[in-house]
């Protein structure tokens, strides 16, 4: 998918950005509730379930985000899914060390708001370029051929 440096492909990302950090703010509450459980039950073998189960998760929202957002079919199997997660999960901590180091160097919660408004589309732009890695197409035609005729 070719981007356009024009307003709709910018609120595109936008959208994108804002459900990514929306979405995964709330996965990460639940995810800490699972992981819990599953580090009480069994440390290290919980450890490992819930980071799956965690880059599943990503997998699956950005999934649902780009399906929304750029009306963009992807994988739906699960191991597609879970390496889509790992992916994201890395590139959006690649693209956030420069706010992680921002945060630590000036702690103020004002720092937070710019960041997070400064980097809702590119967000947006990593969840979309790890959602084309991951994308299916889908060969319809109009008249199909068939081996009979």
């Amino acid at each position: 998918m070719e981007l356009e440096l024009d307003a709709s492909d910018f609120w595109n990302l936008c959208k994108h950005g804002i459900g990514l950090s929306v979405l995964m703010f709330l996965l990460v509450i639940g995810w800490t509730i699972v992981l819990a459980i599953l580090m009480v039950l069994e440390s290290i073998i919980g450890l490992v379930i819930g980071l799956g189960v965690l880059a599943l998760a990503l997998g699956y929202v950005n999934s649902y985000l780009a399906e929304a957002v750029w009306e963009m079919g992807t994988d739906d199997q699960l191991i597609p899914r879970f390496f889509h997660g790992v992916l994201l999960l890395i590139m959006l901590l690649i693209a956030d060390i420069p706010v992680i180091a921002l945060n630590y160097l000036f702690p103020h919660w004002l720092m937070s708001v710019i960041l997070f408004l400064i980097y809702v589309p590119i967000h947006g732009f990593v969840g979309l370029k790890v959602a084309e890695i991951f994308e299916v197409g889908q060969y319809i035609e109009k008249d199909p051929a068939y081996w009979g005729d």
